[in-house]
This record gives C-alpha cells, structure tokens and sequence, in this order.
C-alpha cells in the first residue's frame, strides 16, 4: 500500500503514509503483547517499564518536533503576511494574480490568485499574463539573485520583505490600464 508513495512520488509527506501506519498499528501492538505475555512472570513488570519509557520517549520527540513545526510556520505566517501587505501597499489587491518564486503561499495571503508558467502548478501562458495584467492587477515574485522573467522586464520593479531571513525579494508589478 505505501510502496507509490515511496516509490513512484518526487516528495514524501506523512499523511501519504497514514492509511500504512494504521495497518502496521496491529502487528506491532500484537508483538508487544505477545513480547509483554511471553516474557517470565519476573520480568514482566520491567518489559512493561521498558515499553512504557519506549513509548514516553517517542512522544517525546514528537512533541519536540511539533514545537519546531509550529515554530517554523509561525514565522512563515508573518513573513507572508508581510509581503502580502507591501504587496497591498503597491496597488496588488485582490482580484490579483501572483506568479513567480513562492506565488502559491503569498497568492493565498494577498487574497490573489496564484499562477505559474511552467512546472507542476503550470496554468498559464505568458501571453496569458500579459493579458491578465491588462486589466487585474499582476505580481512577478523573483528570488534573490535571479532575472525577472523577459516579458517582466517592463514593469514596475519594487521589493518585498525577505523571507526565511534572506534579502528582500525582487517584485514587479504590473497596473492594469483601466
């Protein structure tokens, strides 16, 4: 059940995962009963300690782990918002399109809509965008150390917030002509 998503998928996320490690629940809490059961009635008070010092450890690290997640996300929420409201500031309000370096998260905190020229989120042309910017407001995110795509270039260069304590990302911005 979980060799495609360990096999035949470019990126691994737990919740692929879930449905596998429901199923292994059983054996495994099999073995450890039979471990508990067949052990000499002398020691199964120190397997029991054992298994219960095992299991306090894994929640342990667990909840070691989810204090650094929810870390992490919690300064990616600001410097999102962040640029979503210098974004605002530069005439980028929704209805908007942002394309570029990061352009699903910040589309989502601008209240814009998030596309791509190419990749695996590919849903636009660039004469698609050129046509968008006529009469929505456009965003080009580019990361630090990068050239604004050619059909960009004319736009408006501006700067928004960094993001993971980089330099300030490159943005240009399109106005429609209403």
């Amino acid at each position: 059940m979980a060799t495609p998503y360990l096999f035949m998928i470019d990126y691994a996320a737990p919740r692929f995962l879930l449905p596998t490690y429901a199923l292994l629940a059983l054996p495994v809490a099999e073995c450890l009963r039979g471990l508990l059961t067949s052990a000499r009635p002398g020691w199964r008070p120190s397997v029991a300690v054992l298994l219960a010092y095992a299991l306090a450890g894994h929640l342990a690290v667990q909840y070691w782990v989810l204090g650094h997640v929810v870390a992490r996300s919690r300064v990616a929420r600001q410097e999102y918002t962040a640029i979503a409201d210098r974004l605002h500031l530069l005439g980028v309000r929704p209805p908007c399109v942002v394309t570029g370096f990061d352009a699903v998260p910040i589309g989502y905190y601008a209240g814009c809509a998030s596309r791509q020229i190419g990749g695996h989120d590919g849903s636009i042309t660039t004469d698609g965008l050129r046509a968008a910017a006529r009469h929505t407001p456009v965003a080009v995110i580019v990361a630090p150390g990068h050239k604004p795509p050619a059909y960009a270039r004319a736009w408006r260069p501006e700067t928004v917030p960094p993001l993971r304590g980089g330099t300030d990302l490159a943005v240009y911005v399109a106005s429609p002509q209403r």
